[in-house]
């Protein structure tokens, strides 16, 4: 179930200020260890050893090839890759690395049943509660108060995603 909170959009000269959007919550973070003893726990003969082990060299083995400039595919999940943030240089002559290259970053794009079309279809929402609805998050979990939906097929964007 995934859980949202509505707020209204404030960045003035914003074609979509003043409208009511909702942001997905986030309940907790699961870490590597937990994701191992969570995969242990679904009838396979290997251990949460053995899980956080083969996760631990993935998540290494990813950055590796990724930082070679390889883009690494889990399928039906994401394919990693780098990616740069860049400051434009007003000339061919003028661009130089160290002024012009000012971040690299991991780009996550989703793949087979991850994708937005897949998890729109399986998706069920439901306002999360214990916040001031429209307003600034309140302390509190997402313990929901609300009904729960299927989330609508429109193909098109609504709003902002968060």
């Amino acid at each position: 179930m995934l859980h949202y909170k509505v707020y209204q959009n404030k960045s003035k000269g914003n074609k979509a200020y003043g409208k009511w959007f909702a942001r997905a919550t986030v309940n907790q973070t699961i870490d590597l260890e937990q994701l191992a003893e969570h995969m242990a726990n679904h009838n396979t003969p290997y251990s949460k050893g053995a899980i956080y082990g083969v996760l631990t060299d993935m998540v290494n083995c990813i950055r590796e090839l990724v930082l070679d400039g390889n883009a690494v595919k889990i399928p039906n999940l994401a394919i990693f890759s780098a990616g740069l943030k860049t400051k434009g240089a007003d000339n061919l002559n003028d661009f130089n690395v160290a002024t012009n290259i000012l971040s690299a970053h991991l780009r996550a794009r989703p793949c087979g049943d991850f994708t937005r079309t897949e998890l729109t279809a399986a998706a069920r929402v439901q306002e999360a509660g214990q916040y001031n609805r429209g307003g600034k998050a309140e302390e509190g979990d997402n313990k929901s108060s609300g009904t729960s939906e299927n989330v609508p097929s429109t193909g098109g964007e609504g709003g902002a995603d968060a």
